[in-house]
C-alpha cells in the first residue's frame, strides 16, 4: 500500500477516535483516491476524492497545495485555509490557473503564491462539479441544494483538519474564502459552524470574495425573490439540474474561429462575444461583470486586466457540466431575504459570527455591494478591501469579478492584502 494512502487512512481513524460521539455534526466520509505532483519549486499539489455518501455520485474532492520539506513530507504550516469555487466552477482551473491555460506564468495563481508563501492551501469541489458529462437521469440532484454544499464544506474541512492533525489530535481550525458562490458558502459555513459543538467547529476565519449573502437594496431583494420562484418552478416542472456546457463551446470558438459570426449572437464574432460575456454587466439592479475591458463603439475589444486568452481558457475548461437548480433556489432564496422562509436557513445564524472578517471586492465586480453581509454578523475584526483601479465613471470598465483571481497585477495589487491579513491573523 502506498505510503500516503496509509496517512490517508490512518488520519480517517483519527477522526472518529479524536472526535468521539459529537461527530454526528459530521457525516461519516471516507478518502478513496489520492494523488499528488510538484507544481513549482517544493509546493506540492494534492488532490483526494472524498466519498461522503452511498450513491455513486455522493463524493467530493479535497484539494491541498502544501510546501513539502521532503517528498510526501509536508510542512507544518500555520495558517490555513480553504477556497471554495463558485457556481458553477472547480477549484483547481479557478485558483491554479497555470493548469488549464498557458498564459500565465507557472506560479502564477492565488493558491500558488499562498502555498509559497507559507499558508497551506487547501480547496474543494462540489458532489456536483463530479457528476459525469455522459449523465442522463438527474433525479439524485433533487435535494442538492446550498444546505448539502455547506455541509459537504464541513466534510472537508474536517478532512483537512485531521489531515494536518497528529496521532493526538485534528489540528486547528482554518481559514474560509472563496470568490462568488465561494464567497456565499464561506459566510453560510460560518453561520453553520456556530452551533456546532466548540471542539468541532472548523473556522478560524472568513475572507469572502466579492459576493454577499444579502443586500440591503430592495431592488436586489425583489429580484432574489422572483429568481428563487422561477428556480422552484423548474424544479416543480421536473427538471432538477442545469446545464452549463454552453460556456465551453463560447471558449472554443473564441480560440479556434475568433473571426466566425457567433452562434449566440450572429452580429458580432466569436471573439467579441466572449469579450462581451467578461465585460457585460451581469446584472441589473447590481451591474456586475467578470472582467474589466477597453471598449470602441459600445463593443468591449480587449480586456484592460485578465488576458482575453486566459478567459476564453476559463470559459472551455472552468465550468463543470451540470449544477443543481436546487442550489439556486436556496441562494437566491437567502437574497429575497424573506423572514421565516425555510429556504433560507443557510443564513439563520448570520448574526453568531464572531470570528474575523476580511471582505475583499472588486469595484466593477459587487465591490461595496457585498460589505452588507458583514455587518450582520456580530464580528469585532472586519476589514474591507475594494480594488479599484479607474474612476467612479468607469466602473463599468474597472476591476471585475474574476480580476481578483486572473488579472495581470493580482500578484501585487490582490493576494499581497489577503497574504497579509492571513499573518497577522495567525
Amino acid at each position: 500500500m502506498p505510503r500516503l494512502v496509509r496517512v490517508a487512512r490512518f488520519a480517517v481513524l483519527l477522526v472518529g477516535v479524536a472526535l468521539g460521539a459529537a461527530a454526528q455534526d459530521t457525516p461519516s466520509w471516507t478518502i478513496q483516491q489520492v494523488q499528488r505532483q510538484m507544481l513549482v519549486a517544493d509546493v506540492a499539489y494534492y488532490q483526494f476524492v472524498v466519498a461522503v455518501g452511498p450513491g455513486p455520485y455522493d463524493k467530493i474532492r479535497v484539494h491541498r497545495l502544501i510546501r513539502e520539506q521532503s517528498p510526501h513530507q509536508p510542512m507544518h504550516l500555520s495558517p490555513a485555509i480553504m477556497f471554495f469555487p463558485g457556481e458553477p466552477t472547480y477549484f483547481a482551473s479557478l485558483y491554479i490557473e497555470p493548469l488549464i491555460s498557458k498564459v500565465p506564468a507557472r506560479d502564477r495563481s492565488i493558491a500558488i503564491y499562498l502555498a509559497k508563501n507559507n499558508i497551506d492551501v487547501w480547496g474543494m469541489d462540489y458532489r456536483w462539479a463530479l457528476v459525469p458529462e455522459d449523465t442522463t437521469d438527474f433525479g439524485f440532484m433533487k435535494d442538492w441544494n446550498m444546505s448539502r454544499d455547506v455541509a459537504d464544506g464541513q466534510i472537508a474541512l474536517t478532512v483537512a483538519r485531521s489531515l494536518r492533525g497528529t496521532s493526538l489530535g485534528p489540528a486547528g481550525p482554518l481559514y474560509v474564502s472563496g470568490l462568488s458562490y465561494g464567497a456565499q458558502i464561506t459566510y453560510a459555513i460560518a453561520a453553520n459552524d456556530t452551533q456546532r459543538p466548540p471542539n468541532l467547529r472548523n473556522v478560524k476565519g472568513i475572507i469572502p470574495l466579492d459576493c454577499g449573502l444579502i443586500f440591503d437594496n430592495a431592488d436586489a431583494k425583489a429580484e432574489g425573490c422572483a429568481y428563487r420562484d422561477a428556480a422552484q418552478q423548474t424544479i416543480d416542472g421536473g427538471t432538477y439540474y442545469s446545464d452549463n456546457r454552453f460556456m465551453w463551446q463560447m471558449g472554443q470558438l473564441a480560440i479556434t474561429n475568433p473571426q466566425d459570426p457567433s452562434p449566440f449572437d450572429s452580429t458580432v464574432t466569436n471573439y467579441q462575444f466572449a469579450l462581451e460575456v467578461a465585460a457585460s454587466p451581469e446584472d441589473a439592479v447590481i451591474p456586475w461583470h467578470f472582467a474589466g475591458a477597453r471598449f470602441r463603439n459600445g463593443l468591449p475589444y480587449d480586456l484592460r486586466f485578465t488576458e482575453p486568452r486566459l478567459w476564453f481558457d476559463l470559459l472551455e475548461y472552468n465550468e463543470p457540466p451540470y449544477y443543481p437548480v436546487s442550489v439556486d433556489v436556496e441562494g437566491n432564496a437567502v437574497q429575497c431575504d424573506e423572514p421565516g422562509d425555510p429556504a433560507a436557513k443557510v443564513a439563520d445564524h448570520l448574526g453568531d459570527i464572531m470570528v474575523p472578517i476580511l471582505y475583499v471586492g472588486a469595484a466593477g465586480g459587487f465591490g461595496h455591494w457585498g460589505d452588507y453581509t458583514a455587518t450582520l454578523t456580530a464580528s469585532k475584526d472586519v476589514t474591507i478591501h475594494i480594488v479599484q483601479m479607474l474612476p467612479d465613471d468607469l466602473q463599468g470598465e474597472d476591476y471585475g469579478h474574476v480580476d481578483l483571481l486572473a488579472a495581470r497585477d493580482a500578484p501585487n495589487v490582490v493576494w499581497p492584502r489577503i497574504l497579509a491579513w492571513l499573518q497577522a491573523h495567525r
